[in-house]
C-alpha cells in the first residue's frame, strides 16, 4: 500500500479492530480494588488494555515518575489507557478480582498527558474521529 491515504485508512481499520476486541474484554464497570468506588465506563468510551511492551514502558514511567508505589510493592495485571470523552485520557492499573474470578479490580488511576509518548499511544490505540 503506497498510497497515503489507503495507508491511513487500513491503519485506522486495523486499530479499531484491536481496540473493540480489547474493549470488549473491559467491563463497563471496574471496582476499586482497595475501596468502595469504582470506575465506570460509557457506552462510547474509549478504553483498551495496553498491549504487553506499552504497558511494561508505562509501568516503568509510572514507577519512576510515583517511588511510593515502590514502598509496598506495585503487582498490575493490566493497563487501560481510557479517553474519557470531551476531556483527559487517563491510564487505570488493573488486578485481578481477588473475590471475583475472571474480573478485575482497578488500584489506581493516572493523567495520560503527564506520561511520555503519550501521543503515540493514542494515536496507535485510540480512534480520534471518537475522541470528541
Amino acid at each position: 500500500m503506497s498510497h497515503p491515504v489507503a495507508r491511513a485508512l487500513w491503519g485506522a481499520a486495523v486499530a479499531a479492530m484491536a481496540g473493540s476486541a480489547t474493549a470488549a474484554d473491559l467491563a463497563a464497570r471496574i471496582e476499586s480494588c482497595v475501596s468502595g468506588s469504582s470506575v465506570e465506563f460509557g457506552a462510547v468510551d474509549q478504553r483498551v488494555a495496553l498491549d504487553a511492551d506499552d504497558q511494561v514502558r508505562v509501568q516503568a514511567e509510572m514507577e519512576r515518575r510515583y517511588p511510593v508505589l515502590m514502598q509496598h510493592g506495585f503487582p498490575v495485571s493490566r493497563i487501560v489507557l481510557w479517553q474519557k470523552p470531551g476531556g483527559e485520557a487517563l491510564f487505570i492499573t488493573l488486578l485481578e478480582h481477588p473475590n471475583k474470578p475472571a474480573a478485575s479490580c482497578f488500584t489506581a488511576t493516572f493523567a495520560a498527558a503527564r506520561f511520555n509518548g503519550i501521543a503515540e499511544l493514542k494515536r496507535k490505540y485510540l480512534r480520534p474521529e471518537l475522541s470528541i
